[in-house]
C-alpha cells in the first residue's frame, strides 16, 4: 500500500509539473485588424484610360475638342493625339506659362480667336511632322498632370508624369481606301450625329480618321473635298 501511495503521489506531482510548464508557455496573441492593415500593401493607382484621337481643324464641328477639354478638366490626362502641325502648333521659346522646354499648342477654329484652345506641353512629348518630307501631321503622347491656367491665353499647362506606348496603326494599309474615306466624309458632313458610328470604323487609323473629319468639314463649309487625304497619306505614296 505504501508503494502504491508513493506511486500515486509521484504521478500527481509529475502531472502538476506538466501543467505548470504548459501554463508557463504563452500563446501567441490573435491577429488584429490593425495587423492586417499593416501587412497589406496600398492598392496600386489605376492606369488612366488613354484618349486616342485625331483632332480636327475646327472646334465647332469636331466633338473631340469637347471630349479633350472635359478630360483636361479632370486634372489627369493620358493622351495620344494626332494633330495638324501647320494649323495647330505654335512653338514658344519662352512660354508665359509652363516650364522651359515646353511649347504651346493652339487650336484655331473658324478664325474665331475667342474659340481658341491653347495648351502648354513638354516639348519632348510632341513629335512634329516633317513638312519637307510631305508630312504635316504630328503627335502628342504622354500621361500628364493638368493645371488650368488663365495667364497669357494658355488654358491648360500639362506636366509629364508617364509614358503612353505608341499603338499599332493600319494607316499605311488604309490609305488605299479612298472611296471609303469620301463616303464617310460625305455621311459625316450630311449628318454630324453619325460621328460616333463613323469614328468607330477608323479607330485603327488615326491619320485617315483625321482626313475623314477634315474632308467632312470642307464639304460642309465649302462644298469641296480639299486635299486632306493627301495630307494624311503622302508619306506612304
Amino acid at each position: 500500500m505504501r508503494t502504491i501511495t508513493s506511486l500515486v503521489g509521484a504521478t500527481i506531482a509529475a502531472l502538476a509539473l506538466v501543467g505548470c510548464a504548459e501554463e508557463a508557455t504563452p500563446e501567441p496573441a490573435p491577429a488584429t485588424a490593425a495587423d492586417d492593415v499593416a501587412t497589406q500593401e496600398p492598392p496600386a493607382e489605376p492606369e488612366p484610360q488613354v484618349f486616342r484621337e485625331s483632332m480636327g481643324l475646327f472646334r465647332a464641328t469636331d466633338p473631340a475638342t469637347a471630349e479633350l477639354v472635359a478630360l483636361l478638366d479632370t486634372g489627369v490626362a493620358a493622351l495620344d493625339l494626332t494633330l495638324h502641325v501647320q494649323d495647330e502648333i505654335v512653338v514658344s521659346a519662352e512660354p508665359a506659362d509652363g516650364a522651359a522646354g515646353s511649347v504651346d499648342l493652339r487650336f484655331f477654329f473658324d478664325g474665331d480667336e475667342d474659340g481658341l484652345l491653347a495648351i502648354n506641353v513638354p516639348e519632348e512629348t510632341l513629335t512634329l511632322g516633317d513638312v519637307e518630307a510631305q508630312d504635316s501631321l504630328s503627335t502628342l503622347r504622354g500621361v500628364f498632370d493638368v493645371e488650368a491656367s488663365s495667364g497669357s491665353g494658355v488654358d491648360y499647362v500639362l506636366t509629364l508624369t508617364g509614358e503612353v506606348p505608341e499603338a499599332e496603326s493600319a494607316d499605311e494599309e488604309r490609305c488605299g481606301e479612298e472611296d471609303e474615306l469620301y463616303a464617310d466624309a460625305e455621311a459625316l458632313a450630311d449628318d454630324p450625329g453619325a460621328y460616333a458610328e463613323i469614328r468607330e470604323r477608323w479607330t485603327d487609323s488615326p491619320r485617315m480618321w483625321w482626313a475623314v473629319k477634315a474632308t467632312a468639314h470642307s464639304l460642309a463649309e465649302y462644298g469641296d473635298v480639299s486635299d486632306s487625304m493627301a495630307t494624311a497619306c503622302a508619306i506612304y505614296w
